[in-house]
């Protein structure tokens, strides 16, 4: 183990705040460009929104509408047509079970 490893060091470092959030956004840009990529590529199976818990489809629904802000904060309109249909496809599924 390294014993020259002091958490305060971090801690105090005053742009440690600012690199944490950094870190985070791209993150959070990083799985929501692979989300897209997969829904792009794959769809959301109709069959699997049939069968998910109506909380499980409200948090894909949230989830969506996330990424929706996100492609039109960055202005990437294109990519939210498609989220939309998927949107219309699950708010179709939560008609009917609630």
């Amino acid at each position: 183990m390294n014993d020259d490893f002091n958490i305060d060091d971090y801690l105090n470092d005053p742009e440690f705040e600012n690199k944490m959030e950094a870190y985070r956004e791209s993150m959070i840009h990083e799985a929501i460009e692979a989300n897209y990529d997969n829904i792009k590529k794959n769809g959301i199976s109709d069959w699997h929104i049939r069968h998910m818990e109506k909380g499980d489809l409200l948090e894909l629904k949230e989830t969506l509408i996330y990424m929706t802000k996100h492609f039109i904060d960055s202005e990437q309109y294109e990519k939210c047509g498609l989220l939309k249909s998927e949107l219309e496809k699950i708010e179709m599924i939560l008609e009917r079970v609630s």
